[in-house]
């Protein structure tokens, strides 16, 4: 199956800010709490008032109604996802149950209608919510002279409190919206600065692009000039054919080196780096170099390594050819690449060629990850390196008459997670 790559796309952490805090979320944590606990006041009121909760008459009136209000209240607290017109249908819910409840006994408290005018502008759409405070209040006055038969001072000292509470839900509202903002702007400072220092990488690439390409692409342009002089020199003066093979191959060596440093400059620009994808072009690279037989075999499915697996992968494939060309130009390869459901693995092996049963090392085996270099050099140190950061191993060893260089690189876990 298939896998291709994704970055899930995460927020800019903001420096300094906790772990538990959540842009937008509002630093008045203690409101739920609170509402609730004014919710049970009223109920616990309610239940030991004049008149109490009862099985029948104003007490069992006073019970459904003030049943509905705590359920009520409860929904409006706690769920803060609510569509507009289920929170304005609890808030309706319970300045009716308010109403009743007042109705019921009138000696009762006058808080339920307090709580309904603080949470009242916490909610959307606030010009409804409004509405239905006022008509609750103005209801709730006329009870009062009415029912209750109380002043009129009474009656606007209800009506001051619900203005007051109102006044301070909709304060709340108003903090927890600037710190929203404040956060937004926060997070999108930090963005732009992300942004700015992948600018300044990006020029720093380019920089180093720029170099890299005037330093060996025109080297290697003006070397691959002079040696395709040098064959057409050696062609025209009768020079032995073997000289004039020889200058040819470094004539095509010079060549690939000339595009390997166009590919360097790619990915130092950013572009994107080889992988596996390009394996065939250093297999057909190679025959044209040598002349050489190289035969490929892949087994398994193949997937879309991550980029540095991919690189790794390329690289180790490169390495081992450039040797064979170094130490064994003339030798038949075999290139394997086999797709496992957890790691592809990579082997290739050459005959040795005109150098058969000459190596002082031909039949050594080297220990699995370890690298025995035939040419005390760097590459495949660098080889095993690459593996070793991609989580892979590399195996380099003689074998038979020849050379043998596995690698294997786990993908499992990077599929896994693009799946």
């Amino acid at each position: 199956m298939r896998v291709t790559s994704s970055a899930p796309a995460t927020a800019p952490r903001v420096p300094g800010s906790s772990p538990d805090r959540a842009p937008g979320r509002s630093p008045s944590r203690f409101l739920l709490p609170l509402g609730l606990g004014i919710v049970l006041i009223v109920v616990l009121e309610a239940a030991f008032g004049s008149v109490g909760f009862a099985t029948h008459g104003r007490g069992l009136v006073l019970l459904l109604s003030t049943v509905a209000y705590a359920a009520a209240a409860a929904v409006f607290l706690t769920r803060a996802g609510l569509a507009p017109r289920w929170s304005m249908g609890l808030l309706t819910t319970m300045a009716v149950a308010v109403l009743v409840m007042h109705a019921a006994d009138p000696e009762g408290p006058v808080i339920g209608l307090f709580v309904i005018a603080a949470f009242t502008p916490l909610r959307p759409p606030q010009q409804v919510g409004t509405v239905i405070l006022v008509a609750c209040t103005a209801l709730y006055n006329v009870e009062q002279l009415l029912i209750a038969s109380e002043t009129v001072l009474l009656t606007l000292a209800t009506d001051a409190g619900a203005a007051f509470f109102y006044l301070l839900g909709t304060s709340l509202r108003r903090e927890r919206e600037q710190r929203e903002r404040v956060d937004q702007l926060v997070i999108e400072l930090e963005a732009s600065r992300e942004a700015e220092r992948a600018a300044v990488a990006e020029v720093e690439r380019s920089r180093m692009a720029r170099e890299v390409h005037d330093v060996l692409a025109h080297t290697l342009s003006g070397l691959s000039l002079q040696l395709e002089a040098a064959r057409l020199l050696a062609g025209e003066s009768g020079t032995d054919p073997r000289l004039q093979e020889a200058v040819g191959r470094a004539h095509r060596l010079a060549k690939s080196g000339l595009v390997e440093s166009r590919r360097a400059v790619a990915a130092l620009r950013g572009d994107a780096l080889p992988g596996a994808d390009q394996v065939h072009d250093l297999v057909n690279e190679h025959r044209l170099a040598t002349g050489g037989v190289v035969t490929v075999t892949e087994t398994g499915t193949a997937v879309d390594l991550p980029p540095d697996a991919g690189l790794t992968l390329y690289r180790a494939v490169q390495e081992a050819l450039s040797n064979v060309r170094k130490h064994a130009p003339d030798a038949d390869v075999s290139l394997v690449l086999a797709w496992g459901s957890q790691d592809v693995t990579l082997t290739v092996t050459d005959d040795g060629g005109s150098r058969a049963g000459t190596s002082a090392t031909a039949g050594a085996v080297a220990p699995a990850g370890t690298v025995a270099s035939a040419d005390h050099g760097y590459g495949l140190a660098g080889m095993a390196e690459r593996a070793a950061l991609a989580g892979g191993e590399v195996t380099a060893a003689p074998f038979g008459s020849g050379f043998r260089v596995s690698l294997r690189l786990p993908f499992s876990e990077a599929a896994d997670e693009r799946r």
